[in-house]
């Protein structure tokens, strides 16, 4: 990937969810894939859990932050 790659959240036929490069090439970044009991429970709304999960990770990452920034931010499971 280059320094500025465009990705994309994609769900293929088999319901996985994931992300990867705009281009479709080489093996995705991410794989959600919800069991069959939470993708009943959400229902429709499974595209847009996955794509806050994404967003999430994403801006929480220290990957994406600046080496000057040393922000400690709290962890929760729940």
């Amino acid at each position: 990937m280059t320094d500025t790659a465009i990705l994309e959240i994609v769900e293929l036929n088999d319901g996985e969810i994931v992300l990867r490069s705009a281009e479709g090439e080489g093996e995705p970044l991410l794989r959600i894939r919800f069991s069959e009991e939470a993708a009943e429970l959400l229902r429709q709304s499974r595209f847009e859990v996955a794509q806050e999960m994404i967003d999430h990770a994403i801006t929480r990452s220290k990957l994406w932050q600046e080496e000057s920034e040393e922000q400690v931010l709290p962890s929760t499971v729940h």
